[in-house]
């Protein structure tokens, strides 16, 4: 498919999209359980709609990203796949591209509009857990931290370790059975952070206020 025949558009997920998000997270992870349940999309466009991001080609979904606020001094340190709470940092839950339209930088594009979001509505950081699909492969070689490093090193290439490395996120910590039924990443996972340089704390914003006021 030529770029130029693409006509894309992103915007916020809504409910109405669940039916089209069910079947392509059904084929993007038939290996590790499928599509979420509705109520689980319906709980994330309801508490946090400016997260849930999509982009369509010609109304057809292709890629999603799907995002919840969180507190930074709790998952910056070890957590597992359902640990969610509101706070001051954005958490990546996922990202997934329709198979035919990978090359087509969608997940970048749906990476800068979480950063966007972060910097619009002054947030910390942006944290993910990554899966790191290709450790299968190496595992009687190299512990996931030797892993981890050589793919940072650009050795190994990684389906999505890599990606998130090419984005500006950085490797903080290596996580165990952050999601148990993952077995190309061996129940293994990443803890990235991307760090927002813009952000404001919420006290340095009074204090500037009371200064003025004086």
């Amino acid at each position: 498919m030529a770029h130029e025949e693409l006509h894309l558009n992103l915007r916020n997920l809504t409910l109405d999209d669940y039916e089209q998000l069910q079947v392509l997270m059904d084929r993007v992870y038939d290996d590790i359980g499928g599509a979420w349940p509705k109520d689980t999309i319906k709980a994330l466009v309801e508490q946090f709609p400016d997260g849930q991001i999509c982009i369509e080609d010609k109304g057809q979904l292709v890629a999603v990203a799907l995002t919840v606020s969180v507190k930074y001094e709790r998952f910056s340190n070890p957590h597992t796949y359902d640990d969610l709470m509101k706070g001051d940092s954005l958490y990546g839950l996922d990202v997934f591209i329709h198979p035919e339209y990978r090359g087509y930088r969608l997940g970048r594009r749906l990476y800068e509009a979480r950063k966007e979001l972060c910097r619009s509505i002054n947030l910390r950081a942006i944290l993910a857990g990554g899966r790191i699909p290709g450790y299968f492969k190496y595992a009687d070689q190299y512990s996931p931290a030797e892993y981890i490093d050589r793919v940072d090193r650009r050795d190994i290439y990684d389906p999505i370790l890599s990606f998130q490395l090419s984005n500006d996120f950085q490797v903080t910590r290596l996580m165990h059975k952050y999601l148990p039924e993952d077995k190309k990443s061996q129940g293994y996972a990443t803890l990235l952070e991307w760090r927002n340089i813009l952000y404001t704390p919420p006290s340095s914003v009074l204090n500037e206020k009371k200064t003025q006021v004086r």
